[in-house]
């Protein structure tokens, strides 16, 4: 079984999670303000409450492609996110293209931003053992275009 990524703060799961997911900056960090306004406002912030990080990036999945992008700088060349020199987003838009969107949010919570499977499951109301299996096959799938 692979690593368990290092827990992240709320602020930075929270980003990357919606990056991951629709790969526009801009609308990544819209889509982030409102989750976070949300888990202050419910007072879910510290690291006792990622069930509930899991719960709202998972209502708030579904409502991304109706948020309009926003800049975090008014400097259009601001630098967004930065990439390892190594890393091939290519796979990962393909995976996130082809897979079933239960898979690619499994790989995506568990792999990429380190939540427990625990956790996943509490926050998306599913078993373990339906975590675990969206991870698997997930991995498997990303698996393919990794090696093709």
């Amino acid at each position: 079984m692979a690593a368990a990524a290092p827990i992240l703060p709320v602020e930075e799961a929270v980003v990357k999670y919606f990056f991951f997911l629709c790969l526009d900056e801009q609308v990544s960090f819209s889509a982030s303000l409102k989750v976070l306004g949300d888990l202050k406002a419910a007072n879910r912030i510290d690291e006792g409450h990622r069930s509930h990080w899991v719960q709202a990036l998972h209502r708030w999945k579904t409502k991304i492609k109706k948020i309009r992008g926003r800049s975090w700088s008014e400097n259009a060349a601001a630098p967004g996110f930065e990439f390892h020199s190594e890393m091939e987003i290519a796979n990962w838009v393909s995976f996130i293209s082809a897979a079933d969107p239960d898979e690619v949010e499994a790989v995506l919570l568990s792999r990429v931003l380190g939540f427990t499977d625990d956790d996943i499951a509490r926050g998306l109301e599913v078993t373990e053992g339906t975590v675990r299996y969206r991870v698997g096959r997930g991995l498997r799938h990303l698996g393919g275009y990794i090696y093709a």
